[in-house]
């Protein structure tokens, strides 16, 4: 027992020893391999300098605080969005809202711009406008081939001592001295005359006859969308006027 006293007690002398020559961190420098965690450092222990930047970024981000609540608070509240009606597409009218006829035939210029003077009374605008067209006469009885007058003259004076008296010479430009014996509107009456001249022995002939004459017809246009005016009368329509819808011209 004593001498394992003895032994313990030598052991504590020299390791007090070693422990004396060599220092603690080099004896146990195997231990601190192991990083150690950074120590905290706090701000009554850091340096002036650390104070103050901590203190200005503070300062900062409370001016930041402090204004974004003031946005927020000038902001108004937004309500809930009001409904987008949807785009209604216009299309311009292009329609033609006239209605136009054509009023005649009317063979008198004066009573067509009586006529034409009636729409427009009534805010109607009109417009006078004229044709020349043939109108038919009837049938002829002739006798040509009369190289002077006066050759047609003796064919007259024969046909009168035969009884056929009514006819009349005729020049045209084409066929001067033409002996006429009549027009007649029924054309069984034209050739029941013709076949008696040619049985006296003339060489007696038919043909149509027409005349050409200037027709006048008032143009008229209202609006589609007033009433349809008609301001003929009677005595217009026993003499064949008419109105007559018509293509409206371009405006």
């Amino acid at each position: 027992m004593k001498a394992f006293f003895a032994l313990l007690l030598i052991a504590n002398i020299g390791f007090a020893v070693l422990q004396w020559v060599l220092p603690y961190e080099q004896l146990f420098v195997e231990s601190r391999k192991v990083p150690a965690a950074e120590e905290l450092q706090l701000l009554s222990e850091a340096s002036s300098e650390v104070v103050k930047q901590v203190e200005v970024a503070a300062a900062v981000e409370a001016r930041q605080q402090a204004q974004f609540e003031a946005e927020a608070e000038q902001q108004p509240i937004s309500a809930e969005p009001e409904p987008v009606e949807p785009e209604v597409l216009v299309t311009e009218d292009v329609s033609d809202k006239r209605v136009c006829y054509t009023i005649g035939p009317v063979k008198d210029k004066a009573r067509a711009i009586e006529i034409s003077g009636r729409y427009s009374g009534r805010q109607i605008e009109t417009a006078l406008k004229s044709s020349l067209e043939k109108q038919y006469m009837g049938m002829m009885v002739y006798i040509d081939g009369h190289k002077t007058r006066n050759d047609a003259l003796k064919t007259a004076n024969k046909l009168s001592a035969k009884g056929i008296r009514d006819h009349i010479i005729v020049s045209e430009p084409d066929r001067p001295n033409l002996l006429s014996l009549g027009v007649f509107g029924l054309k069984k009456n034209a050739e029941g005359l013709r076949a008696r001249v040619q049985k006296m022995g003339f060489p007696a002939k038919t043909e149509a006859r027409y005349r050409e004459r200037t027709i006048y017809w008032v143009y008229a246009e209202q609006s589609s969308e007033d009433e349809l005016l008609r301001l003929l009368g009677e005595a217009e329509f026993d003499d064949g006027i008419s109105q007559i819808p018509t293509q409206c011209l371009p405006s």
